[in-house]
Parts: structure tokens; C-alpha cells; sequence
């Protein structure tokens, strides 16, 4: 079985936070800003892939982000709307709570 990286970084020239995810062989970086994945992540198992409800949160490569869950996988995508994304990638949905440990270990003085 692949196993994934999380790595959160405050990013102190923009006030974002860089999240990393990476597997063996890709690395997706997503940056929004503190309050972004704040409101945003607690949002993201409420979005039913299977029902096209998505959450938009972050950017990658000046690209949103758009992310939901469904059947036990989270979904994350990256291009201008659903229907055209760059990039997919699908997880189980249990980093999402890795990915909030991640960006809850960040000391808020790191971007301000």
C-alpha cells in the first residue's frame, strides 16, 4: 500500500500556508491562507464527491482547489472548475485528520 506525506509550512512572504501531499511517485502543494483552511478543511466532509459537491480551498499553480469526500476517499482537485481539472487525486479520508494536525502544529507567529 502507497503511503502518503502531510507537511504544513507557513509561508511568511505571502501570509499562506503551504500544505504538501505527496506519495511515491507525485507532490500536490495547495497554499491558502490560515483563515482559508480554517473555515474551509472542517467544511470538506460535508462535500459529496458522488453528489458533485465540492469545496473550493487553496491554489495550486494559481489554480483553485477543490475537494469533497466520498465513500471513505478524499477527492482533490485542481483546474478552473470541476468539469475541467489538471490534476486528481484521490486519498483515503483519513488525512483529513493529519492534514488538520498538521496545520494545527504550525505556531500562528510563523505568518505573522
Amino acid at each position: 500500500m502507497e503511503r502518503f506525506d502531510v507537511r504544513a509550512d507557513a509561508q511568511l512572504d505571502d501570509d499562506n500556508v503551504m500544505l504538501t501531499l505527496s506519495g511515491d511517485s507525485w507532490l500536490l502543494n495547495v497554499n491558502a491562507s490560515p483563515v482559508e483552511w480554517a473555515a474551509g478543511l472542517p467544511r470538506v466532509p460535508g462535500a459529496d464527491h458522488a453528489q458533485r459537491s465540492h469545496v473550493s480551498l487553496g491554489t495550486c499553480g494559481r489554480h483553485p482547489v477543490w475537494w469533497s469526500v466520498s465513500d471513505g476517499q478524499l477527492t482533490i482537485s485542481v483546474g478552473q472548475d470541476l468539469e475541467s481539472c489538471d490534476f486528481v487525486v484521490i486519498l483515503p479520508d483519513s488525512l483529513l485528520s493529519e492534514i488538520q494536525a498538521q496545520l494545527d502544529d504550525l505556531d500562528g507567529n510563523d505568518w505573522t
